[in-house]
């Protein structure tokens, strides 16, 4: 493999057409020797060989494999990479998509950089005059998943697999200079005509001569027509050592969870006649409002309904998923009719493209997690930096609405609350396009609010989320849930208001799916009847892998029962379920009417979630996996609440199965009506 990678480097150097920008994997071949004994630091590991090394494929943890399923410390990875002379002008740079959750990487024996505490942030390290040119270089990663006190989340306080390693993809990205490190763009959507408006931002891995020009394509991506709707050479404008770029669009399509339309811009970098960097990012434009305690998706009244993927599900990959898993759960998330979910902690680029463009709005969080997480300036420092580092790399992805600043972190008490607020402003000044937030559990204890009452850190944000466990994590009784949500929306009126998790948890619950059937639909039932409640998202899509207490295992099987699917995504009776519950169309009658025909009666969901159907296609089959080979009838345009009566042709005479599809090609619904 090694004179592979060196065959294809000499290969792009002797072509008359060097790429502006060429990112090469170097997910193989790296050697890999788990340091149980913790004597690598000591003795300088990093300045040979690794000793009793084996060969792995990045992504790669540990904490799948049996020898050292429930080692929580060092590891270290080496990999030898040919860097060419002639690459001593260029700009050469180190692409870790992520290292959980510290890392020291050496180039030669050389310390070059450190990561620490943040373990699912894709980072960089620039390599310019740190390799050795015209050689064989070694990279060595020590990495560290300890439960240590010097990261986020802070030492055991979070509830998904503490997997170790290269959990995600690392690349050598090469171009010439002056080169591109992030390119964030902002676009906005003007209602009613739908014209946009981009602003392009672009900075730069060193030093930049301010008389570059900017060759600027932006295209439809992933729309049928394909076309070029804007190409110019343009000098931009300057902010400090960013290049600001401020363009019109005429007209565009809106980005909708059922309609996701991309855009994909093209930067090219031209220093005098050079091309030296190319630059591209996929962008959609799309308004997601708050007027009145009410949520808006480009005007139109929404609300949402979804769930949550825990990743490192699969006992078989853990947090090193490879692309085909990640894409395997967002699937799954979509066959529950997923519009809407969060994510703990900070997700591979991958996940984020796909709910791009198969229509999930997310809320990306920084993983601060749990009472235990201290208030201190390590702890607030590294959330800080973690923060600054996700809303950079994730600026762009039109599916990401707002970001978290935590979970369940005490929000009453007032060094959290202080933390938080910081940690809320900050967001706002990184992003002031996107929603800000924190997910609480303590937004009222029992109905105080009384003198004594102490506004909760879950009203600092631009919207409420709150994690509801009443009859389970709650020692309540279920028939209170409606009135203590009933007091949440009267201290906080106006304020949008989010069920954040609800669910049932097993092993530390007992009674199975069924109890979980149970609890999914007594809980739906009572927020449904809120209308205060603008959306809900279920918790969890699959049981996932844990190191928390409560479980029974005691390797990479421990995990909490917790999913309408299990830890290798086979569905339980609870997923059906939860799909029909969360569809915007309530399938409710098949009736004949003679000749053959049948009329189909179909609601507008008046509950979670609710917005408007278009686009939508019905089928009539006899089972449940082949309605795709009969005739398919376009629904009309369906608002919440609407009647609508639907003539179809029908074979099996009122006993078959209707299956409504959504136009981004995923069941929504699948009703049998036999007997």
């Amino acid at each position: 493999m090694k004179y592979i990678l060196t065959f294809l480097f000499c290969l792009i150097l002797s072509t008359g057409a060097f790429a502006q920008r060429d990112t090469l994997s170097l997910n193989s071949n790296w050697r890999f020797a788990a340091d149980q004994k913790a004597e690598g630091m000591s003795q300088k590991w990093f300045n040979g060989a690794l000793p009793n090394a084996r060969t792995v494929q990045v992504p790669h943890t540990w904490n799948v494999e049996q020898d050292t399923e429930n080692h929580y410390g060092w590891g270290w990875y080496q990999r030898k990479i040919n860097i060419p002379a002639s690459w001593k002008d260029k700009n050469v740079v180190l692409q870790f998509g992520a290292v959980n959750h510290t890392a020291h990487i050496y180039v030669n024996g050389r310390k070059v950089a450190e990561n620490i505490g943040d373990g699912f942030n894709k980072f960089f390290v620039n390599l310019n005059g740190k390799v050795d040119y015209g050689r064989e270089n070694t990279i060595t990663v020590a990495s560290n998943n300890d439960y240590g006190r010097n990261k986020a989340p802070f030492g055991n306080s979070f509830d998904w697999p503490n997997d170790g390693g290269l959990i995600r993809g690392v690349d050598l990205i090469v171009s010439d200079k002056p080169a591109v490190a992030y390119l964030n763009a902002e676009p906005k959507l003007k209602l009613p005509d739908s014209s946009g408006k981009l602003r392009v931002r672009l900075g730069f891995d060193g030093a930049v001569n301010k008389n570059i020009r900017l060759q600027v394509t932006i295209q439809e991506e992933n729309q049928p027509t394909r076309k070029v709707v804007l190409k110019n050479t343009v000098k931009p404008s300057w902010k400090g050592e960013e290049a600001v770029l401020d363009l019109t669009l005429p007209k565009v399509n809106p980005w909708h969870f059922d309609f996701p339309n991309l855009y994909r811009i093209e930067v090219t970098v031209l220093d005098g006649r050079k091309a030296t960097d190319k630059v591209t990012a996929d962008v959609g434009f799309r308004e997601v409002r708050f007027e009145n305690g009410k949520t808006y998706l480009n005007g139109e009244r929404i609300k949402l309904m979804g769930v949550e993927w825990t990743a490192g599900s699969n006992p078989d990959y853990g947090l090193a998923e490879p692309v085909s898993e990640i894409i395997r759960h967002g699937k799954l998330m979509k066959d529950v009719n997923a519009i809407f979910s969060r994510q703990h902690f900070q997700q591979s680029d991958e996940f984020y493209d796909f709910c791009n463009r198969n229509g999930i709005i997310l809320q990306e969080e920084i993983p601060l997690w749990g009472p235990e997480t201290p208030a201190n300036d390590t702890i607030r420092t590294i959330a800080h930096r973690q923060l600054e580092r996700m809303v950079r790399n994730h600026y762009n992805h039109p599916s990401i609405f707002a970001w978290g600043v935590g979970n369940e972190l005490n929000g009453r008490r007032a060094d959290t609350k202080a933390m938080l607020e910081g940690l809320i402003a900050k967001a706002r000044q990184l992003d002031p396009s996107r929603h800000v937030t924190y997910v609480s559990n303590t937004l009222k204890n029992g109905f105080d609010t009384g003198p004594g009452f102490v506004p909760d850190a879950g009203a600092l944000g631009d919207y409420l989320m709150m994690n509801e466990y009443g009859g389970s994590w709650w020692d309540i009784p279920v028939a209170t849930i409606h009135q203590y949500l009933d007091s949440i929306h009267m201290s906080y009126p106006d304020k949008p208001f989010f069920i954040s998790e609800f669910g049932l948890c097993g092993p530390n619950f007992k009674g199975g799916d069924e109890r979980r059937l149970e609890d999914l639909v007594y809980h739906m039932a009572i927020y449904e009847t809120k209308p205060y409640v603008e959306g809900a998202i279920y918790f969890d899509l699959t049981d996932y892998r844990t190191h928390y207490p409560g479980t029974t295992e005691r390797n990479k099987f421990r995990r909490r029962v917790h999913g309408v699917y299990d830890m290798y995504g086979k569905p339980k009776p609870s997923m059906k379920v939860l799909r029909e519950m969360s569809s915007p169309l309530e399938v409710q009658g098949l009736n004949p009417n003679g000749k053959g025909k049948s009329t189909v009666l179909i609601y507008g969901s008046m509950g979670l979630p609710q917005h408007t159907v278009k686009g939508y296609k019905l089928y009539v089959s006899d089972k449940t996996d082949n309605y795709a080979t009969s005739k398919a009838y376009d629904l009309p345009e369906i608002k919440p609440g609407q009647k609508v009566l639907f003539n179809i042709e029908d074979p099996f005479g009122g006993k078959g199965i209707i299956t409504v599809v959504r136009p981004t090609g995923y069941v929504t619904s699948q009703k049998s009506f036999a007997e």
